[in-house]
């Protein structure tokens, strides 16, 4: 009990100078193993933001009485810290001391202004103290973020990287795209700045896509593979 009373004090003033807060709406529940439940589910990809523009998420936590099948009596859990945000933006918490009882709901709200190179996709990790019947049992709960570079006037190559592909070229009905690393959303842009196509990689380093809707001519693929924007020219035939 002094342990989470400990993390609570200290949530208190982590947090006083954050005025955002967001609405708590339960839309979950628990899981019997874990003890939680959230909402983005946990290892699942946040909205996606872009460079220079505001950015506001909520995510929705439920936490049980129980886990471990019900052998486990859950008394409470505190969010102690989050990792892995984007330069320019913060998170808060409602309730905003992060203590969350049994049986009970939180929301945890990510929000602010991505800033100039920031560009990415981030690992976000809420740290959790869960308190039991059996003790006190640190977890971690994380999510996917995907920061879009800053729009510009016309489309522009930032990136030749070979490790990036896309085959096959011309294309027809379907187009893969692979890489050495793990990307998040995809773009298709036809020859005017249209975006044609948003694909979901869902951080993996090859994902199909689907073409056969496109009309004929010339388009540009644009990626977010590690550190660096993509764009890649394929014609559909």
């Amino acid at each position: 009990m002094k342990k989470t009373l400990l993390f609570a004090a200290l949530l208190i003033g982590g947090l006083s100078q954050l005025t955002a807060q967001c609405t708590i709406s339960p839309a979950c529940t628990p899981d019997a193993n874990t003890g939680y439940c959230t909402i983005p589910a946990d290892n699942t990809a946040l909205p996606n933001g872009t460079e220079l523009s505001p950015y506001n998420t909520t995510i929705q936590i439920s936490v049980g009485t129980s886990a471990a099948g019900g052998v486990i009596t859950v008394i409470s859990a505190s969010l102690t810290s989050v990792s892995g945000l984007p330069n320019g933006m913060s998170y808060s918490m409602n309730p905003s001391n992060g203590f969350i009882s049994a049986g009970t709901d939180a929301c945890l709200l990510i929000t602010g202004t991505p800033a100039s190179g920031s560009a990415n996709s981030y690992t976000i990790n809420a740290n959790i103290d869960a308190v039991t019947n059996a003790g006190s049992f640190p977890q971690t709960i994380s999510w996917f973020l995907t920061i879009d570079a800053a729009s510009t006037t016309g489309i522009k190559i930032l990136n030749q990287n070979t490790a990036f592909s896309i085959s096959p070229n011309p294309a027809s009905s379907e187009l893969t795209v692979s890489s050495s690393s793990h990307f998040g959303k995809i773009q298709i842009i036809d020859a005017l700045g249209k975006t044609v196509i948003t694909h979901d990689a869902n951080y993996t380093s090859q994902t199909v896509i689907n073409v056969s809707t496109l009309s004929k001519g010339v388009y540009f693929l644009q990626a977010v593979d590690g550190a660096n924007l993509i764009t890649r020219k394929f014609i559909k035939d």
